[in-house]
C-alpha cells in the first residue's frame, strides 16, 4: 500500500538518498560509526529494555532495536531510560544520528508505509524522535562564546514539508560549534532573505527536495546572493539527488553540495579552517 505525507520520517529530503544506503536490522557490514557508537555503547540488559527487545546486549542490531522499541513502546519510561543512556554515553551527536536516529527514522516509514504500525504509533514515534534529538542537542552546547562561532543560516524550500532532517543538520552544526538560526520552521522567502540580510554568516544552507527543479534552486541562490551583503558566504545546498547534478548546481551558484549531514559539517569546516 503507497502511503502519502506520513511517511516524512523516511522522506527527509537531507537524507533520503542517504537512508537507501542502510540495510534494515539483519545487516552484518555495519559502518564504522556504528562500531564506534557500539563501543560506547554498553546496555546490560537490565528492566529499563523493553520486552520485546530480547536481543543479546552485545549484538551489534541491539541499540537500533531498543531504540526503535523504546519510541513505539506506549509506556514513557523506556524512552526516558534511553534518552538518559544516550545522554550519559555523550557519544558524539553525528555519530547517534547517523548510526541510530537516521535508520531508525527510515523503519519508522517503512512500518507505516507497510502497515505494520498504525498512523497514531509512528506519530508518537516521530514525535519521540523529534524530542530525542532536541533533548540530546540541548544538553551540551559549546564552551566558547557565541562571538567567536562561526554563523550558519538554514532554510528548506517552501516546498519541503519535511523537517527532521534539517532538526539533524541544525543539532549537529550546533554541537560542532556553530551559531546556528533558522531551521526546519524556515522556508525561503522574505524573512528568510532578511536574516540573510543581516549578514555575519560563514554559510546559508538550503534543504531541497527531491523533485526540485535547478531552475528553482538557482532562484532561491540569486535572491539569497542579493540579498547577501558578504560576497564570500557560502551556499550550501543539501538534498538526496544532488550527486548526479553537481555541475548544473554549481553553476547556478551552489558552493557546497550535500547529500548527508557528514558532507555537510566536513565541508563547512573546512571553509572555517581555510580562513584561519
Amino acid at each position: 500500500m503507497s502511503r502519502g505525507p506520513l511517511a516524512v520520517v523516511s522522506e527527509s529530503p537531507w537524507f533520503s538518498g542517504h537512508l537507501a544506503s542502510y540495510p534494515h536490522l539483519e545487516t552484518t557490514d555495519r559502518s564504522k560509526l556504528e562500531q564506534a557508537i557500539r563501543h560506547h555503547f554498553h546496555f546490560d540488559g537490565s528492566a529499563t529494555q523493553p520486552q520485546d527487545c530480547t536481543c543479546h546486549p552485545c549484538d551489534g542490531t541491539v541499540h537500533f532495536r531498543q531504540m526503535l522499541s523504546a519510541l513505539l513502546e506506549k509506556d514513557p519510561k523506556y524512552f526516558r531510560a534511553l534518552l538518559d543512556r544516550l545522554r550519559a554515553e555523550r557519544v558524539p551527536l553525528l555519530v547517534i544520528c547517523e548510526t541510530l536516529i537516521v535508520p531508525v527514522a527510515e523503519e519508522l516509514g517503512r512500518m507505516w508505509c507497510e502497515d505494520e504500525e498504525s498512523f497514531s504509533s509512528v506519530t508518537a514515534a516521530s514525535s519521540r524522535l523529534q524530542l530525542l534529538l532536541t533533548s540530546l542537542s540541548e544538553s551540551d552546547g559549546p564552551s566558547f562564546c557565541d562571538s567567536e562561532r562561526p554563523r550558519i543560516l538554514l532554510m528548506r524550500m517552501p516546498s519541503n514539508d519535511h523537517t527532521l532532517g534539517l532538526s539533524v543538520i541544525a543539532s549537529v552544526f550546533h554541537e560542532e560549534g556553530w551559531s546556528v538560526d533558522g531551521g526546519p520552521s524556515l522556508t525561503a522567502g522574505n524573512r528568510a532573505y532578511a536574516m540573510a540580510r543581516d549578514g555575519g554568516y560563514k554559510v546559508i544552507g538550503v534543504s531541497v527536495t527531491v523533485g526540485s527543479s535547478t531552475a528553482s534552486i538557482a532562484a532561491i541562490i540569486r535572491k539569497i546572493r542579493a540579498a547577501c551583503p558578504d560576497p564570500e558566504t557560502a551556499i550550501l545546498i543539501g538534498g538526496p539527488s544532488l550527486a548526479s547534478r553537481q555541475e548544473e548546481l554549481r553553476a547556478a551558484g551552489a558552493d557546497i553540495l550535500a547529500t548527508d549531514v557528514r558532507q555537510a559539517i566536513q565541508a563547512a569546516n573546512a571553509l572555517v579552517k581555510q580562513d584561519d
